[in-house]
This record gives structure tokens, C-alpha cells and sequence, in this order.
């Protein structure tokens, strides 16, 4: 365990400690007074107790999830944090309760019936910190989900941004106007696969998962359009290995949408000559649950190059691995780098 992350730790085990003794002497100051006033002096200390180490043992959470994730506690407000709280305190107050139930009904059964309390009594008190620790750990999971649906959705919108450029648009349409009067069943297709690429682009990011075929198809029509202004249609290739929509004993694959597309166009934005024959390379392999995806691509030369600032595909590939540590965690590899001329990447995905 890395020496900075010793502290996020130790600092819940010394939270339950103390908070845990104290909490343990006040129940049974608790148990052994029958006095109605110590009762009400001894309760909201040991409600007080009980939120301070709560508090405490969620801030350590919180903390440790930003050196993870900054910017992740612009996330809370203060009500939801408020009701972080409150949710963690109202479980461990339930669970201490029914302990306290449990360990004063001892006092009101018959004395046949106490031997047989002492011997089950332990597994009683295990079923409750379990049940306790279940409840606990469904509330600090449900505010993962939130998170992670949250941020899901808003590096889909960036992403949606990103691709609905006006750009693309206005090449493809001043493309197919000029077809039009050259090959006008072209010019119709041209239209159809914009129309369908747009479709998708649109509506699968409503979606979690799509089918791999899917995302193959809108890459294809993608690269179609792309070729329509592009002297030497031999500078782009598209191959796909080991994926077969006919096949009906296949398990198809799913995928998130749009994650394969913003590599594409990437390619398509810092090209260098497309004069050159294979001056786009992309590939995509699929087989035994696992999808391999690469895009190679030549880069302008210093007399092509326009003044740009940061490196090739910086802001695209920023979003995509935001998405991909989201989305498949602990379930992928990527990689992308300069090679000379070229830019490479590679991504692997265990579907």
C-alpha cells in the first residue's frame, strides 16, 4: 500500500476506535441505569457520539475519493452531503438500538429461558453489526452510482459536443452538393449515410450500452462521407477481424456508444497528405469477449502543420479515458503515442 494513501487507512480505524469505546461505555452506562434522568442525559450523548464518528469515518471517504477523483466533492451540496450524514447515522443508530432491545430483553425473560439467551446471544450481536455494515455499505454504494451516472452523463455531453461540429457538416453537405451534379444515386447514398450517422450520434448516448455492430456501422458510414473529399480513397482502410453479424450463435457483443468514434475522427482531423496510400489505418478485432480497436494515422509535415496548441488528439483522448475508467474500470487498456510521423492508438476493452 503506497505510503500516501496510508493515512485514509488508519484514520477510519482510529475513528471506530475511539468513537467505538466511547460509544460502548455509554451503552452500558445505558444498560445498567434505570434512572429516567440518566437515561436522558446519557441518549443524545451517545447520539452525539455516534454522528461524530459517523462524520468523521465519511469525510476520510470523501477525501481519499477526491485525491481520486478531484473535483468530485463539487459534486455535494451541503443538503446532499447533510443527507450523506443523516442516512449513515439514522443505520448505525438502528443498529445500536436493536442491540440495546436485545441486550435489555435479557432482564425480562424467565430464568429457563436465559441460559438458552447466553449461548445464542453472540450470534445475535454478529447478525446485527452485519445487517448494520449491509445497510452502511448500501448507502455509500448508491452514492457511487449517483456519482458515476452523473459524471457518466456529463462526459457523454462533452462528447456529444465534441462531435456535432459544425465542421463535419458543412465538408459533408459541400461534398454531396458537388455530387450531385456529377452521380446523383452517390450524392442520395451520400445523404442516406449522413442522415443514419447523425441518427446514431444523436440518440445512442441516451443509451448505456450499444451492440458492438452498431458502433461498427457508424464508424464504416463515417468513413465513407470522409472519403467523398479525399483525392486517393486508397489513403483510408477499415478493417474489422473475427465479428460476423450473421453468425446467430455468436454472443454479441455490447459496448458503450460513441466511444470508438472520437478515435476515427481524430484521424480524420490530424491527418497530414491523404495523397499518400494508407495514410489512415484503422482496425478493429473482436473475439472470445474481447474487442481490439487501433487507428494509425500520418501527420502533417512542418509546412503543413497548423498552429495549434497542445499535442494531437489531446482534448478527444482526454474524454475518452474519463469515460473508459468510468465505464470499465479495471476492464481496459489504452494507449497513444507519436512513432515518427504517426500517431498510434491502441484500445483493448473486455466486453
Amino acid at each position: 500500500m503506497k505510503l500516501h494513501r496510508l493515512h485514509y487507512f488508519l484514520l477510519p480505524i482510529i475513528y471506530l476506535i475511539i468513537g467505538g469505546t466511547v460509544i460502548a461505555l455509554l451503552v452500558l452506562r445505558i444498560l445498567n441505569y434505570a434512572s429516567t434522568l440518566w437515561l436522558f442525559l446519557l441518549l443524545p450523548m451517545l447520539m452525539v457520539t455516534v454522528l461524530l464518528t459517523v462524520v468523521g469515518i465519511v469525510n476520510v471517504w470523501l477525501n481519499y475519493r477526491t485525491k481520486l477523483e478531484p473535483g468530485l466533492l463539487n459534486h455535494y451540496r451541503r443538503a446532499s452531503l447533510a443527507w450523506l450524514y443523516f442516512r449513515c447515522w439514522a443505520v448505525v443508530m438502528a443498529g445500536l438500538t436493536l442491540g440495546i432491545i436485545f441486550a435489555w430483553m435479557y432482564q425480562l425473560l424467565p430464568d429457563y429461558l436465559r441460559e438458552l439467551f447466553r449461548v445464542y446471544q453472540v450470534i445475535f450481536y454478529v447478525i446485527c453489526a452485519f445487517l448494520t455494515l449491509s445497510a452502511l455499505m448500501s448507502v455509500v454504494l448508491g452514492v457511487n452510482l449517483e456519482e458515476i451516472r452523473l459524471r457518466n452523463a456529463q462526459s457523454e455531453n462533452q462528447l456529444l459536443k465534441a462531435q456535432l461540429n459544425p465542421h463535419f457538416l458543412y465538408n459533408t453537405l459541400n461534398n454531396i452538393d458537388a455530387l450531385i451534379w456529377i452521380d446523383q444515386d452517390r450524392a442520395s447514398s451520400a445523404v442516406t449515410g449522413l442522415s443514419n450517422l447523425m441518427r446514431y450520434m444523436t440518440y445512442s448516448a441516451r443509451q448505456e450500452q450499444v451492440p458492438l455492430r452498431d458502433e461498427i456501422r457508424a464508424i464504416g458510414l463515417l468513413c465513407d462521407l470522409q472519403r467523398l473529399r479525399m483525392p486517393n480513397p486508397e489513403c483510408l482502410s477499415f478493417e474489422v477481424v473475427g465479428t460476423s453479424s450473421d453468425d446467430a450463435d455468436r454472443r454479441e457483443l455490447m459496448i458503450a456508444p460513441l466511444l470508438l468514434v472520437p478515435l476515427v475522427e481524430n484521424c480524420f482531423k490530424h491527418c497530414g497528405s491523404t495523397n499518400e496510400t494508407d495514410a489512415i489505418r484503422i482496425r478493429l478485432e473482436e473475439g472470445d469477449g474481447l474487442m481490439k480497436f487501433s487507428t494509425d494515422n500520418n501527420l502533417p509535415t512542418e509546412v503543413e502543420a497548423k498552429p495549434t496548441k497542445g499535442t494531437p488528439h489531446g482534448v478527444g483522448l482526454t474524454v475518452l479515458r474519463r469515460r473508459l475508467e468510468l465505464i470499465y474500470p479495471g476492464s481496459y487498456t489504452f494507449s497513444a503515442r507519436r512513432e515518427g510521423n504517426r500517431f498510434r492508438t491502441m484500445l483493448t476493452i473486455s466486453c
